[in-house]
């Protein structure tokens, strides 16, 4: 791992970076040149948590997109970082072409190839790979499990598709259920693979509730007519339990285990969906974090895009990234409340230009522009410390093991914030995910869209 990056105990960020990390370093002899291979989404994992720089530090001599034409590199090894998919497995196999009629090796783009895959292989994608011509060049093939998105250390995110919201809840998206809690259930068996533990899992299941087979399209049309709410998180839950078995069953048949499952901690995973409190969305919190939602608009969440003028009057566009990883002081300042960050951000400004003399001689900042961080009325002062779950009712022992508490439908920022406090207190790795992040303004969007007939 590049010196440059910082690790955070318990941060998934780090576990995902290190997952990758060691496939890419360990797949050939050390000091020995490679080349990484990946598709799309897998790039999107790889670049979400690691820099250009970090993966080429690790003796890689270039990263190629497996969907473009590629420059062959015959004398050294490949890397691929693949989806489980058909068509990533006949690209591979097409990089090891073989004469049809004779036999004979027709065209190869590297030595040998070491494949590991993001999520889990099927047993029919992997018969077709072992009775490929190209088998005879794979060195290795691994399962990753790497699937799901951290957006902060103790964060992330299950996004099956573009509408999370809307497929879950809409009258009018009864046939796309099963899809997205499928998929965000295989993403959430990445979490807990990468965790390394063998959880418990709990749900909610609603009063009123009912499977989904029996709320027919006529009983949810319309609003105030259907009697019972979809049991989300129990079937998310049997789903989840399901390919645990299975990633278990598999791990213990191929010997890959590297610990007994009554030799790990204790854990859970709690499934939620967002059913159990609709009025939490609604409630603008006065943290930084929340603010900056409230008020300004991010590109994919975290980026905001702005112009900044030159010292030479011309405009151009610049983009500041709110990451944890990249900037120290959004780390630092966003569960603040913003009576509390305006003070300190002040201060800050002060030592800069205290600390900077030709910061002193040209700066052109008004006082009144400067009070402007310390003009936050005092009554945005609060102090929530309750927990986002009472782990005591649900008989979860406070004093060890890992919680991971799932929220399909969306999770607050409050309910974010309130995670890190509980680690905290109870000195344990608590982690919260969700299919997306949601605010007051986009919870309503999504409740207003419900209604609607949409092609997804």
């Amino acid at each position: 791992m590049s010196g440059s990056e910082s690790v955070t105990p318990g941060s998934l960020i780090d576990l995902l970076r290190q997952r990758i990390i060691g496939a890419i370093s360990t797949a050939t002899a050390p000091g020995k040149w490679r080349v990484v291979v990946a598709d799309r989404p897998a790039l999107k994992i790889v670049s979400s948590v690691l820099q250009m720089h970090s993966v080429l530090e690790q003796n890689v001599v270039t990263i190629q997109l497996i969907t473009r034409n590629r420059q062959p590199y015959p004398d050294m090894d490949a890397v691929y970082i693949l989806v489980p998919c058909a068509d990533s497995i006949s690209r591979v196999i097409d990089d090891f072409r073989v004469d049809s009629r004779t036999g004979e090796l027709q065209h190869r783009k590297y030595a040998r190839a070491h494949l590991f895959f993001t999520g889990a292989l099927s047993d029919t994608l992997l018969a077709h790979l072992r009775s490929s011509p190209a088998a005879r060049y794979i060195k290795a093939v691994a399962e990753l499990y790497i699937e799901y998105n951290p957006i902060e250390s103790r964060v992330f995110l299950t996004t099956p598709s573009e509408q999370p919201f809307y497929a879950l809840y809409s009258p009018h998206a009864l046939n796309l259920v099963s899809r997205d809690l499928d998929a965000a259930a295989d993403r959430l068996l990445s979490v807990i693979v990468s965790l390394g533990i063998r959880p418990y899992i709990r749900y909610y299941r609603p009063l009123s509730s009912a499977p989904y087979e029996a709320l027919e399209p006529s009983l949810m049309s319309g609003y105030g007519t259907a009697t019972a709410c979809p049991r989300i998180a129990e079937s998310m839950a049997a789903l989840i339990q399901q390919k645990l078995n299975d990633y278990y069953s598999h791990e213990s048949n191929t010997n890959n285990s590297t610990k007994r499952p009554e030799t790990l901690t204790p854990s859970v995973v709690i499934v939620l969906d967002r059913s159990v409190d609709l009025y939490s969305p609604l409630l603008h919190e006065f943290t930084y974090q929340a603010l900056v939602h409230d008020l300004i608009d991010l590109d994919g969440g975290n980026t905001y895009t702005y112009t900044l003028e030159s010292t030479d009057g011309q405009s151009q566009g610049a983009e500041a990234e709110l990451s944890e990883q990249k900037d120290p002081i959004w780390k630092q300042l966003r569960h603040w409340n913003i009576s509390e960050v305006s003070q300190t951000l002040a201060d800050k400004f002060e030592k800069l230009l205290k600390d900077n003399f030709g910061m002193q001689a040209a700066k052109q900042v008004s006082e009144s522009d400067r009070r402007r961080l310390e003009e936050v009325p005092q009554c945005l002062t609060i102090n929530d410390k309750r927990a986002a779950v009472n782990l005591c009712q649900l008989g979860i022992p406070t004093d060890r093991g890992t919680v991971v508490v799932y929220i399909a439908g969306g999770v607050t920022l409050a309910e974010m914030r309130s995670v890190y406090e509980l680690a905290d207190t109870l000195k344990r790795d608590i982690y919260i995910g969700s299919t997306h992040v949601i605010t007051p303004r986009g919870f309503l969007d999504d409740m207003k869209s419900l209604h609607l007939k949409m092609l997804l």
